[in-house]
């Protein structure tokens, strides 16, 4: 069922939570700054935020004031200007400035004397997750897409103060650093920081103060729906717990889930930020046994960025350029690694099982190695298209979007086979819990800077204590992984061969999306793929009668091989008919099985990776 709370356990919660906020350590920086902002919403339902800024510039000069076209953590370009109106800027004495539009994102402002003051409005009415929302009810801020940055000040401090619809609690949850003796007043050493801090407001809810090592973690959401707050409050203590002590070390003052409730049931999307992460979850069984699992990995993800990503990073991935993509080669560590420490941390937690871990490997693997994207785009080319992935997916035909693999896959597998090979050249003394580490010790602790690649592998191979020519070949080139002698030293068997897949298949993955059926996967050398089937797709009719989603669970019934099918589909508005011949094809299952007979070095390997 929804959860609705009575307005007295509505005040319970945003009272609690204003206590326990208030108890968060306050920045060390001072309390004024050049750059001060200050957002209200004096009404919600017209889903506008108002902005007005201040900035005191070094010298008179011409400035230019952007928006960013992306936000740190989710790889795309962004027209978040186009929501920006009533732009005016003024000086210290109220007297209008000159200004003009020179681009998409930029305003271009005469500062005839030093204090220049703008103030604008920005339409809210988007909500996901790497814009801007504004409701009746909530108000979800991503500050790349509201706050206007110059060039020049990026590295200054700035100050915040947010001002919450007056019908809505005090409460502001973010994961900036608040001012002593304010309400909502923050701080933010650089515009880094300020646009790695999202906000959500409004009618929150807050589950109680997680203390780990002495520093406050929090879970705090709207319309969280019918999940049970005291399992998961519970279940969270052992991930943060868990994901903090592979590095042994917690960077933040203060660290908070901000989530917004959808009505749906086992889909969530989130970003990671610098002490923080936004969700938006499907507020409806979230926590049955078909979804939790899913949800503390999702969550694992999400909270392990803290390190790796935040501090553990590419040397591209910070100071950030926000007006154009910022390339890497490396998000196959980055967000690839994180998908393989997500299962480890649930698992350490004893959240997941053994089984369980080895099918989501199964699943990586799988994910990749059974399309035909991964005889042509290698994880390091993948990490640098990924913004083409993410920016304009529909730009690009299903020809080319099958040539590409997902960066989150081939680098969890990555990740799995580094870990494994550094437990067997290093007797199971050293593993990659070790190079991660020396990582954050090196380049965030004592250099505050990202690694080039160059010093990844630099640092990889000194672990390892040998050189991993084999293991980087399969990030930087197409070559096929020799999976076997990786899951070999762990005791491990993977089935690689081809398995024959009954022609009575379609080889379809499909699911609704309002009222039409739409293709999500078309698996490669299938039926459907020989058809030219492609994900996307609405499937209108099978052999002229309406389709449903049972029909492509199972083997088409009445049917043989070699028989001919029709799909009608609809793909850019047209209709059109795909003749389907129904032959077997072939696939990879990779089934990760024990060993008969493992040596002592192999069991040990194994307990200590997957019993810990």
């Amino acid at each position: 069922m929804n959860f609705y709370y009575s307005i007295l356990q509505a005040k319970t919660y945003f009272l609690f939570a204003l206590t326990a906020i208030a108890l968060i350590p306050s920045s060390s920086l001072a309390q004024s700054a050049d750059m001060n902002f200050v957002i209200s919403m004096p009404d919600p339902a017209k889903h506008l935020y108002h902005v007005e800024m201040e900035y005191r510039p070094a010298k008179v000069q011409t400035l230019d004031f952007c928006l960013p076209v992306w936000t740190p953590g989710f790889y795309s370009i962004m027209d978040y200007a186009a929501a920006v109106t009533n732009f005016s800027a003024r000086d210290a004495g109220n007297k209008p400035v000159k200004w003009r539009k020179t681009g998409q994102s930029t305003w271009e402002v005469t500062a005839k004397k030093q204090l220049v003051r703008i103030a604008y409005d920005v339409k809210a009415i988007n909500p996901f997750i790497a814009n801007i929302n504004l409701t009746e009810d909530y108000g979800y801020i991503i500050p790349g897409a509201l706050l206007l940055y110059v060039k020049e000040a990026l590295a200054l401090p700035v100050t915040l103060t947010v001002k919450p619809y007056h019908y809505w609690p005090e409460l502001v949850a973010t994961g900036l650093n608040r001012l002593p003796g304010t309400a909502n007043s923050f701080t933010a050493a650089n515009f880094d920081e300020l646009y790695d801090s999202p906000i959500l407001m409004g009618r929150l809810e807050a589950l109680p103060v997680i203390m780990v090592s002495g520093v406050p973690h929090q879970f705090i959401g709207y319309d969280l729906g019918d999940l049970d707050r005291v399992q998961l409050t519970a279940d969270l203590k052992k991930i943060f717990e868990s994901g903090s002590q592979i590095i042994g070390d917690i960077p933040y003052k203060q660290y908070t889930f901000l989530a917004v409730g959808a009505p749906q049931s086992g889909r969530f999307s989130g970003i990671e930020h610098l002490n923080s992460a936004s969700l938006i979850i499907g507020n409806k069984n979230l926590l049955s046994p078909r979804n939790k699992v899913r949800f503390y990995n999702f969550l694992a993800h999400e909270y392990f960025h803290a390190y790796n990503v935040k501090r553990i990073r590419p040397i591209e991935l910070g100071p950030f350029d926000y007006s154009k993509e910022n390339y890497t080669n490396l998000l196959w560590i980055s967000e690839g690694f994180t998908v393989y420490y997500e299962n480890l941390i649930t698992k350490r937690a004893k959240l997941m099982t053994e089984r369980e871990v080895l099918d989501n490997f199964k699943e990586s693997i799988s994910n990749y190695e059974n399309k035909e994207g991964h005889l042509h785009q290698s994880a390091a080319a993948a990490s640098r298209a990924i913004w083409e992935m993410e920016g304009n997916p529909n730009n690009r035909n299903a020809e080319a979007l099958s040539k590409t693999i997902s960066v989150y896959d081939k680098g969890c597998a990555l990740g799995l086979m580094l870990d494994l090979k550094i437990r067997h050249e290093r007797q199971n003394k050293l593993s990659l819990d070790d190079l991660m580490r020396g990582l954050y010790q090196i380049y965030y602790k004592q250099k505050n800077r990202g690694f080039t690649e160059e010093e990844f592998r630099t640092e990889a191979e000194k672990v390892a204590g040998v050189a991993l020519d084999e293991l980087f070949s399969y990030a930087n080139t197409t070559i096929s992984p020799d999976y076997a002698k990786y899951f070999a030293y762990a005791g491990l068997g993977i089935d690689t061969a081809n398995h024959w897949v009954d022609g009575q298949s379609l080889g379809i993955s499909a699911g609704m999306n309002g009222n039409a059926i739409e293709v999500r996967e078309v698996s490669w050398k299938s039926p459907a793929w020989k058809a030219g089937l492609q994900a996307g797709d609405q499937i209108l009719n099978i052999d002229s009668e309406k389709a449903s989603l049972v029909v492509f669970s199972k083997p088409l019934e009445g049917k043989k091989e070699g028989d001919q099918i029709t799909l009608q589909i609809k793909r850019d508005g047209a209709v059109k008919d795909l003749k389907v011949i129904l032959n077997p094809w072939q696939t990879k299952t990779f089934n990760i099985s024990p060993l008969a007979v493992p040596n002592s070095l192999q069991t040990e390997i194994y307990n200590s990776w997957m019993k810990n």
